[in-house]
Parts: C-alpha cells; sequence; structure tokens
C-alpha cells in the first residue's frame, strides 16, 4: 500500500518508533490481500500483554493523543478504543471474534504500509 493518509501514516510511525506489537486488521488488511473495498477507518489489532499496552501508551502521546486519558487498563479490556472520525478515525483492537491472539500474531504477514513495515492479518485467519 503505497498510497495512505498521512495520519494513518504517522499513527504507524509512532507505534513502529515505540515498539508496539500490532497487526492492521479489517479492510485495510483484506486491500493488502487483494480484496480492496471503502472505509471510514484504520483498525489495528493490539497484542493484549502489559508491556505491549505501555507502548501503546507511548505512542499515543508521541501521535498526540495523550489528552484523551486511555489508560492500560482500557486498552487491555477488550473493548474497541475509537479515535478520531470518518474517513480517518483509528480502531485499536485486543481482542476479535472467532479467533485467538496467538492465531492472529503467529499468522501475520509483513507488508508495506506506505513506507513502513508493519504486519497484516494473514489470510488463513480471514478463512
Amino acid at each position: 500500500m503505497s498510497d495512505v493518509n498521512s495520519d494513518f501514516s504517522d499513527f504507524v510511525a509512532a507505534l513502529n518508533r515505540n515498539r508496539v506489537e500490532f497487526v492492521i486488521v479489517g479492510a485495510f488488511s483484506l486491500a493488502f490481500l487483494g480484496y480492496p473495498r471503502a472505509t471510514g477507518d484504520i483498525d489495528f489489532w493490539i497484542r493484549p500483554t502489559a508491556s505491549n499496552a505501555e507502548a501503546v501508551l507511548r505512542a499515543l502521546k508521541d501521535f498526540g493523543f495523550k489528552s484523551l486519558g486511555i489508560t492500560k487498563d482500557d486498552i487491555l479490556s477488550g473493548k474497541v478504543i475509537q479515535m478520531g472520525f470518518p474517513p480517518v478515525r483509528i480502531d485499536l483492537l485486543t481482542k476479535l471474534d472467532g479467533v485467538t491472539a496467538e492465531e492472529i500474531w503467529g499468522n501475520r504477514q509483513e507488508g508495506p504500509f506506505g513506507e513502513h513495515a508493519v504486519f497484516y492479518l494473514g489470510k488463513d485467519t480471514f478463512i
């Protein structure tokens, strides 16, 4: 994916700088796999560990979202955290229905997101 929204690209850069373990899921992951569809957000699955939640908080601070007051417990709660508004909304998830964290992390696929290296939800995980 070479043509990405600059806010999404900046957020991915903040995640990478802070060594957040994440996988892009949802419509952007489908597009990576060759099945593009319109969307008003980007979905990030966040690996649900305490140390990773702390890394996410650092990334949110770097990105300018510290004032939202998101906590480590919020990240680990299993609830979707939505930031911003479509068409540039960022969603953070730590659970996906029908698949375990181990399956998501173990079946991820590396690929580009603009100038950044990221992981996408693997094709076998969608099926």
